[in-house]
């Protein structure tokens, strides 16, 4: 039977969370973007909701396991990671590709040449994809679950024939049968031996190409959450309590001036460069990797002489701007420190030393709000695994400010964000979204421990074969990127632009 209250507050979330993937958009969208890009608009809206959907269904699920709210969890799981799958290796890099073709062909129709870059994008990454799915499925698409058998002894005796004798003594486990000779009745009994013989061994068996699909999703999505959510655990609280330390202040007018002319000629120097790069760009017909590096780096340059250019504008004609903005970024910063210190400590008492944990940690207080009032536990898991979320964009782009071999920087920028920026952050909030889950499914074991999706990530996914042993290191990585990243932060805590 289905639970009314638990629908009723599934279906309020569901709406709360598109109205704020749309305001998401309105807030931070360019003006080039407004009332045009609608599809990657509905895109980025999708995968946005997507993302808190996988996140917070897993609440859901523990309040429909504890109140029989009556939702077929196991197919809604499916459902959703199918769908992210979809969106992941389909639909956002079609979305993307068709918005960053600039290209014109032979007769002008820009939306054409689009169109074809887009599909020829979305053919390569779909055949990359498929063929790494497919291959390792057919070697490694065998989970290997490790089981304990259990062996004992039995024989049939006949005991003294009183069956009072038989109830007080403890080698007896059952009557078997009884029987009556004259004036004599004896009574024959199956017993264990005090003995047993216990063997460990693997059940393996093939598991469907849906599951070992959503396998891939959790491993290349931890790959990507251990770079950029370690990073992101120092990086994120790290900047928030420097927004309030370098806080723009006022400066007299020659400063200002002087200043002013520094940015002009940084300026003057990086268009130089941008025409450069677009001659050498349009010359060749395949793009090199030091070709990428160095576009990298431009887009760095470019971004840091933005900020420095916002930055004295505040200084001078706004007289240092609202300082409560920074004072909120300053509370914000202390706080995110705590959830920072929390997941530290909670991953070396609880996760590292499973299947015997030193203490349950966050496992108690997630427990405890739920009993009281089931929506503050969903609160207090929401914060804490949207927080890894929150994370793992801030990896991201600390990550493209200093190392340029990979992609350029994507930033949010509050009513400056091109679609493109919008569906990049997109498309890697769905990927860590999915080892977010199954992060948090393991690290909040008794808090989830009779739900749908822990059985799901429990037998199958985390006893992959192969794949198996990568999920073990991936919680240690994740905490030494932490620690070398505050250490690295200590030692250059500001990015320069790139030369």
């Amino acid at each position: 039977m289905s639970n009314p209250y638990l629908i009723i507050v599934t279906v309020v979330l569901t709406l709360a969370i598109i109205v704020g993937s749309i305001y998401l958009i309105v807030y931070f969208q360019h003006p080039e973007d407004k009332n045009v890009a609608w599809f990657p608009k509905i895109i980025v809206v999708l995968g946005m909701a997507l993302a808190c959907f996988s996140v917070l269904m897993l609440p859901l699920d523990v309040a429909n396991t504890t109140t029989t709210g009556g939702f077929p969890m196991d197919a809604l799981w499916l459902a959703i990671y199918i769908i992210i799958a979809v969106m992941i290796v389909v639909i956002i890099p079609f979305a993307t590709f068709y918005y960053e073709a600039e290209e014109y062909d032979e007769a002008g129709n820009k939306a054409s040449s689009q169109l074809v870059g887009a599909l020829k994008g979305t053919g390569i990454t779909l055949i990359v994809f498929a063929a790494i799915t497919i291959i390792m499925y057919l070697f490694l698409g065998i989970a290997e679950i490790p089981i304990v058998r259990i062996q004992t002894s039995l024989k049939t005796v006949i005991p003294p024939t009183s069956p009072e004798q038989f109830y007080n003594t403890t080698n007896f486990v059952g009557m078997q049968n009884e029987t009556t000779q004259g004036n004599t009745t004896y009574y024959s009994y199956q017993i264990i031996q005090p003995f047993e013989l216990r063997e460990w061994t693997t059940l393996r068996y093939r598991v469907s190409i849906i599951l070992y699909i959503i396998t891939m999703l959790v491993f290349f999505g931890w790959i990507l959450f251990v770079i950029f959510g370690g990073i992101g655990f120092v990086a994120f609280p790290f900047d928030c309590i420097n927004a309030w330390r370098r806080r723009p202040i006022r400066i007299p007018i020659d400063v200002y001036s002087q200043r002013k002319k520094e940015i002009g000629e940084r300026a003057t120097k990086l268009l130089a460069l941008g025409r450069a790069l677009q001659d050498k760009q349009r010359r060749r017909a395949r793009e090199r990797r030091r070709d990428r590096k160095n576009y990298n780096k431009f887009r760095q340059a470019v971004y840091l002489l933005e900020e420095d250019y916002e930055r004295l504008q505040l200084c001078y004609k706004r007289q240092g701007g609202k300082i409560i903005l920074y004072f909120l970024s300053l509370i914000l910063g202390v706080f995110a420190t705590g959830l920072t210190i929390m997941w530290l400590l909670h991953i070396l008492l609880y996760v590292f030393t499973q299947p015997y944990p030193i203490h349950p940690f966050l496992n108690i207080m997630l427990v405890k709000l739920d009993d009281a009032f089931g929506l503050l536990g969903t609160i207090a898991y929401g914060i804490l695994a949207f927080y890894l979320l929150l994370c793992c964009i801030k990896g991201n782009f600390k990550f493209g400010m200093r190392l340029f071999f990979l992609f350029p920087i994507h930033p949010m920028k509050i009513g400056a964000t091109l679609m493109n920026a919008f569906l990049f952050n997109t498309l890697l909030i769905l990927i860590c979204a999915v080892a977010v889950t199954e992060f948090t499914t393991t690290a909040f074991a008794d808090y989830t421990t009779e739900t749908a999706i822990n059985s799901l990530f429990s037998v199958s996914v985390r006893n992959m074969m192969g794949i198996k042993y990568i999920f073990i290191g991936y919680i240690y990585a994740l905490f030494i990127l932490a620690f070398l990243t505050g250490i690295f932060l200590a030692i250059k805590p500001k990015e320069k632009p790139a030369t």
